[in-house]
Order: C-alpha cells, then structure tokens, then sequence
C-alpha cells in the first residue's frame, strides 16, 4: 500500500506541473525565461507550458561562438559557446557541417560551408539546406591568358578553378532574390544566386588582373556590396548580365588616407556603413589588441571615428563581423557575458602571451581557446577606445578556428 501510495503521490506530482493554472504558468516563465535558450526548455516541459510560451514574444538571441576545425572526427566533439549563458550548450548543433570549411554566415542560423571548390548553405540549427544556381555548386572561371584573352567578369566552366576564402548574403538565404558573394584567391569577387531554379552560374569580377586591389573583407549594408582593399573601400551595384546572372559594379571607391593597421572589417551599423580596426598595444606585462571604428559616408568620399557602440555590441571574426543590438541590463537580464558598447572578436594567436596571467581558458571540445579583456580600462582612458573581448585559439590548431553564428530569435 505504501508503494502504491508512492507512486500515487509522484504522479499526482507529475500531473500537478502539467495542470498548474495559466496564470501561474505565466508567472513561472517570466521568472524563469531569462534567455532564448530558456524559452526552449521551458517549452520543452509540456504541451501546457508551450502554450504559455506562444503568448510572449520570441527573444532575440546574440551570436554563438562556434569552434570550426575542418576535420569532421574533431567537429563531432564541438560545442558552442553561448555568452548570454557563460557556458557551452550541451549538445552539438543539428545542422553542423562536420570536416567543412565554414566560410560565412547570416542571421538566422545560417552558414556558408566550403570543401575545396563546393560550398554549402546550411542552417545549422534546423538541418535545412538551400541550393544555389551554380551547378553542383562549384565556382570555376577561365582566368584571361595571353592565348585566350576572354574578359573577365562572365562565367565559364571551369579549367582553373578558384577557391573560397569568405562569403556574405544580400538578405535570409532562404528568401527569394538572395545573392551570395565571395571572396576567391583568384578572383577578387565572385557571385551567384542563392535558391535559384534556373542555373545563371557564377560571375566574377577582377579575375586574374590587376584592375583591383586585393579585397580582405566583403558585406552587404542597405543592398549595396562594399569590399575592402589595403586602403580603399569600395562601393558595388548589383545588377544582372544576360542569362540573368547578378553581376557587381563598382561604383565608387573611398581612400582610407593616414590609417595604418593590422586587420579590418567591413560590416552594417544601425544601417550605416563601418569598418573595424584592429591595433595591438603593450600595456603593462601583456600585450593587447584594440580597435577603433569608422563609419564610412561613400557619397561624400568621408570617414568619421565612432567613439561609442550605444546600445549594441560588435562581433568579429574569421567569416563575419556583426554589430548586434543588446537589450539594457534593466529589462531582463538575460544577455548574461554580454554587454553593450563593446567588441567581442575570435582569431587565431600565434603565440600565448602570458596566457596564464591575463587570460582564462575554455574548452570548447575540439578548441582549447584563451579569453580575457583586451582592453584595460587605463587604456581605454588613454585611447578613447571601446572595450573589447578576445578569444584566441592556438597556432598548433589547424582549420578556421571560432566564427560567430547568429542563431534564430526563441
């Protein structure tokens, strides 16, 4: 009878969560759903907490960092790492292309991945894969020569093919009219149409000539396509050639005079265009990095210091850099490590400078990465910089190191 009493009493238990009135539930997830990863959990519990999830709003997620090493044995091991929750989720993503090089990626959860000429869009949260209009997805391009002096700029199929080095998408790869653009070892940018029935092909632009400068970055900012050159930023329209395949022209060019630095990054702030500058300082017993941030007013051929982020935060990394807006520490408390006006950047060091002193260690499964502030606040004074975060991986490591992926808003 005990027994039977027990196990009475735990369903009575069981069946109490499932029955709890709406407006306790309603109380329990406000209390509880700090994260959008809560907001998973909660509805997870039963179908009468899903329902109490559906009355509140979906809650925007912040970037994941995403150890990628190119070996698919390694990757099965990796876990993301999420500063809203200062852990790594339990479980690898769904959608994770194993042993791939991921070259890009675009709000929402989707990626860019490379394996030598193939590239793949993928979401790596729900497994779905959009094709693009190349067939089989391959850039390939006749480069000009002396014996077949075609202009560059057109598709054809391949006898010197190129490879992949970073992507960026127009709009959600899963809506119509999606353009992806590349930037190719031997071509400077490469286009195709993401979703496409038709196969239009790649074109590229600059192939195997000396009419650009070597472009480091590429993203998109209200349609238009800009690209980075050792000191230029340049400005592409989007337009289509005869089989309807899209097509850049540049259209205007800004020189970036007098401004010596290491790396940069080109990306869309509160829709304006910016750039990232990486610098490195020594401060005290360690070295640090440091950026500053400009945006950029192509029109009038101008470039202006940003000295505070507001109530965003940037991320750079390998395959993106992603100014993301965080919500005051006031309303929900839920953005955790991350904080507003501050730079949270990924890179590969080539060797680790006191690690043991100044950074903090994290393992991420198939990536041991070293993390800590790079930007005392004695500098910061000094230099009027905004505050950053970095998180390194070491030389012996092979592949792309950790990129930010951006998942679906929970």
């Amino acid at each position: 009878m005990a027994g039977d009493g027990g196990r009475h009493g735990n369903l009575q238990r069981q069946r109490g969560w499932s029955d709890l009135p709406d407006d306790i539930l309603d109380l329990v997830y406000r209390g509880c759903c700090s994260s959008p990863y809560d907001r998973i959990r909660f509805a997870a519990v039963c179908s009468s907490w899903r329902a109490v999830v559906s009355w509140h709003p979906k809650l925007p997620a912040l970037p994941l960092l995403l150890p990628s090493t190119g070996n698919a044995k390694r990757d099965r091991k990796a876990r993301a790492y999420s500063l809203e929750e200062g852990r790594a989720l339990r479980r690898p993503l769904r959608g994770f292309p194993w042993g791939k090089q991921l070259v890009g990626s675009h709000d929402g959860g989707w990626i860019a991945a490379a394996s030598g000429t193939r590239i793949m869009v993928v979401n790596v949260f729900s497994g779905d894969r959009v094709a693009l209009s190349a067939k089989e997805s391959i850039i390939g391009c006749k480069c000009p020569t002396r014996s077949n002096p075609r202009v560059a700029g057109h598709h054809v199929a391949g006898q010197t093919q190129t490879s992949v080095k970073k992507v960026t998408f127009s709009k959600d790869p899963s809506s119509g009219g999606c353009v992806l653009a590349a930037i190719t070892t031997r071509c400077k940018i490469a286009l195709c149409r993401v979703g496409s029935c038709q196969d239009d092909g790649w074109t590229t632009r600059g192939c195997c000539t000396g009419s650009y400068q070597e472009i480091s970055d590429i993203a998109f900012c209200n349609g238009k396509l800009y690209g980075l050159g050792h000191d230029e930023v340049f400005k592409f329209d989007i337009g289509v050639n005869s089989n309807r395949a899209p097509v850049a022209h540049c259209t205007s060019v800004v020189p970036l005079c007098g401004v010596k630095f290491m790396d940069k990054y080109v990306f869309d702030l509160r829709g304006k265009l910016a750039i990232a500058v990486k610098f490195s300082h020594k401060y005290k017993c360690c070295s640090f990095n440091y950026f500053q941030v400009y945006e950029i007013d192509v029109e009038r051929q101008t470039w202006v210091e940003v000295t505070s982020l507001d109530d965003h935060a940037l991320f750079i990394g390998p395959t993106r850099c992603k100014a993301a807006h965080v919500p005051p520490a006031t309303a929900t408390g839920w953005h955790g490590e991350v904080e507003r006006n501050r730079i949270y950047y990924s890179e590969q060091r080539l060797c680790r400078r006191h690690d043991d002193k100044c950074f903090k260690r994290l393992d991420l499964g198939s990536y041991t990465v070293y993390y800590g502030e790079e930007t005392p606040e004695g500098m910061n004074s000094e230099r009027r910089t905004i505050m950053s975060r970095g998180y390194h991986y070491g030389h012996e490591d092979d592949g792309d190191g950790c990129i930010w992926v951006l998942p679906p808003d929970f």
